[in-house]
């Protein structure tokens, strides 16, 4: 009896690691959630966006330079991609206790008002850059980056088209979507393909 009791721990030791083993690489690591800081964002038309009268593709650039304001008064927004709250956010990260894989790109855009100058005139101002917050809910396939949905229409509200995501490596990725800016040099609203790349900020 104990011999027959030893020979069938021998043979199903062996099926038990394996299938243990199978379980273990169906199951894929999120090793994307996170917070990730831009590092740089282009355009692939040259824009105007501080009102300097110089074009440029640096998107990030045109936004952290001074804002020259129609009446020639000069503002710095502040933008700092060094902030956390400037950081997209991939979710859950430790301190959430929902595992809804939500992501949150976090993209400045301009604030664009009219300022009232009597009679039918009216001129275009940039107010400030706020912050575009997004809630897609994304999968990892293949270590890449799915967006599975946007439920809240978040495409169609800020005007987000031809939508791309990729990652680059284990702490970077990369979005690219087609988008409208006010240029001040043309003084009208382009589209233009933005792309912005993000890193994982240390923890």
């Amino acid at each position: 009896m104990k011999k027959y009791i030893l020979k069938l721990i021998i043979f199903t030791l062996p099926i038990l690691i394996i299938s243990c083993n199978e379980n273990e690489n169906d199951i894929e690591i999120n090793d994307f959630k996170g917070y990730y800081k831009i590092i740089s964002i282009s355009s692939n038309l040259e824009i105007d966006l501080n009102n300097d009268g110089l074009k440029s593709l640096d998107y990030l650039k045109e936004i952290k330079s001074d804002y020259i304001s129609y009446n020639g008064e000069i503002y710095n927004y502040n933008y700092n991609n060094e902030l956390e709250q400037n950081f997209a956010e991939a979710r859950p990260t430790t301190e959430q206790s929902n595992n809804t894989q939500f992501l949150d790109i976090v993209f400045p855009i301009q604030r664009i008002d009219s300022v009232f100058q009597g009679g039918n005139n009216f001129v275009k101002t940039n107010m400030e850059y706020r912050r575009m917050h997004t809630a897609f809910i994304y999968e990892i396939n293949q270590n890449n980056i799915e967006i599975k949905s946007d439920p809240f229409n978040e495409f169609e509200f800020y005007g987000i088209n031809n939508f791309n995501i990729n990652r680059i490596n284990k702490i970077e990725f990369e979005v690219t979507f087609d988008f409208k800016v006010y240029d001040f040099k043309e003084n009208e609203w382009i589209e233009t393909e933005l792309k912005t790349k993000y890193k994982k900020a240390e923890e």
